[in-house]
């Protein structure tokens, strides 16, 4: 019989040991430990109590080994109040402190009352620890509501039971050692609905309620799955333990290809390496991190995602795991490179607009004021002519044409903008007088031999320019108007030249 006995212990034992360690990382450590004491104290002091029942102990023992037990359903008690989140916690210690004296008092002046007394004064300190739970308390869901009610029937038939036993110890001769192994088992099912309820109240009372459709596994399962944006959660190793149906879709990874990974899979290179320390910095420190990624799938393709990174700790602050959350921005990115490009571009050739060419001069002239720098504008000789004579078409196809080949001579610390109509600026920096004398001579040569398709294989484009070289302080309205005057006193002088 106590073979059988001690087996049913140390089976309700193990369940509590799995189940409290289990569920570690959802349980306060001042709860843990709280636990754990009372379920040490209550598995020393049962196992002795059956050894020393079956081998006629001293009676002293027996009561002071039953004491143990209702010690560790006081600890039980003041977690479930814990995790009930009763505000009465100093009524709760007072009720716990007189459960214990007023036990305390029964083992030891028991033998000289009446048995019914001391049956009714151990009941009603079981009934002092029940008037003091709200049972009538708002709770988000009828499935945290019964095992609430599971939970203190199961602690109420305990405490009835140990009140049998003590009773027969201090009236009777206590021998039915069953009583007791019966006893802590339900100790362990206490213990396995303390951690259930511990579970559900740390749920969003608002999604508590869905508690009573579904459990909050599969809750959390459908809102991943369903997400539209990627999810990644990894451990603290940076492996992948779970991606959503949308990271696969993206990627065009198998799940089976990620899982045990890290994301590192996913990396195409062309991040910049400051985006992960600044990640593995922000990590570190505990918070949230937002930035964007530039990866490539399994194909090779990039795509550009933004990304929120989450530590997600358990109930003591402990990190376990990090989420990603993801979009994927590459459509977007493409969208307002192209906008900013066509912001800051002439539409037809591609060159720099004037107010963007103005703005990189200056801050270039600003950051570089140790360089040497020229402005040079440019027109296109006889333009208006070819513009009546043969068509916009035509012209438009030699202003693309000129700044293609604009684009080539000038390739170098330079910046090159269409000013206006046929009219071109160009910025040099850090460059000699011969050398840009050179380069003015160089586009003049390629124009020689280069056919203006548009108008006629014999056709060659000429142009007039100013070239001047900005002296500090920089004024550009005044440089402009030198550059300007420079263009027409050059273009004066080859008409005269032609008259």
């Amino acid at each position: 019989m106590i073979i059988l006995v001690i087996l049913l212990v140390v089976f309700g034992l193990s369940i509590q040991i799995v189940m409290i360690n289990t569920h570690k990382r959802n349980i306060l450590r001042k709860d843990y430990i709280a636990l754990n004491v009372a379920l040490y104290i209550d598995a020393f002091a049962t196992m002795l109590f059956i050894f020393s029942i079956y081998f006629n102990g001293p009676t002293y023992l027996n009561l002071v080994l039953e004491y143990l037990i209702f010690i560790s359903i006081g600890i039980f008690f003041l977690v479930i109040m814990r995790i009930l989140k009763s505000k009465l916690k100093k009524r709760n210690m007072v009720v716990l402190l007189v459960s214990i004296l007023g036990v305390g008092l029964v083992m030891i002046f028991g033998n000289q009352m009446e048995k019914s007394f001391t049956q009714f004064l151990l009941l009603v300190i079981m009934l002092t620890r029940l008037i003091i739970v709200d049972f009538r308390k708002f709770f988000a869901s009828r499935y945290i509501k019964s095992t609430i009610y599971l939970l203190f029937i199961t602690e109420t038939v305990r405490f009835i039971t140990e009140v049998f036993i003590t009773s027969d110890l201090l009236y009777h001769t206590f021998t039915d050692i069953w009583v007791s192994g019966f006893s802590f088992v339900l100790g362990a099912l206490s213990t396995v609905f303390i951690l259930i309820l511990n579970e559900q109240m740390s749920i969003n009372k608002h999604l508590a309620k869905t508690l009573d459709y579904q459990s909050s596994a599969t809750l959390l399962s459908q809102v991943f799955d369903q997400n539209p944006n990627v999810v990644l959660l990894t451990d603290m190793k940076s492996r992948i333990i779970y991606a959503n149906k949308q990271t696969l879709e993206l990627t065009g990874y198998e799940e089976h290809e990620l899982i045990g990974k890290t994301p590192r899979i996913f990396k195409s290179g062309l991040t910049p390496k400051q985006t992960y320390v600044e990640l593995e910095k922000t990590l570190r420190s505990g918070e949230s991190w937002v930035g964007e990624f530039i990866n490539k799938k399994k194909t090779g393709e990039l795509f550009t995602e933004n990304s929120k990174i989450i530590t997600l700790k358990d109930v003591n602050g402990v990190p376990v795991f990090y989420l990603a959350i993801k979009i994927d921005v590459t459509v977007e990115k493409e969208y307002l490179k192209a906008l900013e490009y066509r912001s800051n571009h002439d539409d037809l050739t591609g060159l720099l607009r004037r107010q963007v060419f103005i703005q990189r001069l200056e801050k270039n002239i600003a950051v570089r004021n140790d360089h040497s720098h020229y402005f040079i504008l440019i027109d296109i000789d006889e333009f208006k002519y070819i513009n009546d004579s043969f068509g916009h078409l035509a012209g438009d196809a030699i202003l693309v044409e000129f700044s293609d080949v604009l684009k080539d001579v000038f390739s170098v610390k330079a910046h090159i903008c269409r000013f206006g109509g046929d009219e071109f600026a160009i910025y040099l920096h850090d460059y000699e007088p011969e050398e840009v004398n050179g380069l003015i001579k160089k586009l003049a040569n390629i124009l020689e031999n280069h056919p203006v398709t548009a108008i006629s294989n014999d056709y060659r484009l000429k142009f007039s320019y100013g070239s001047t070289k900005i002296e500090l302080p920089f004024d550009f309205s005044k440089v402009y108007e030198i550059s300007d005057k420079k263009l027409y006193e050059h273009k004066a002088s080859k008409n005269n030249l032609r008259r």
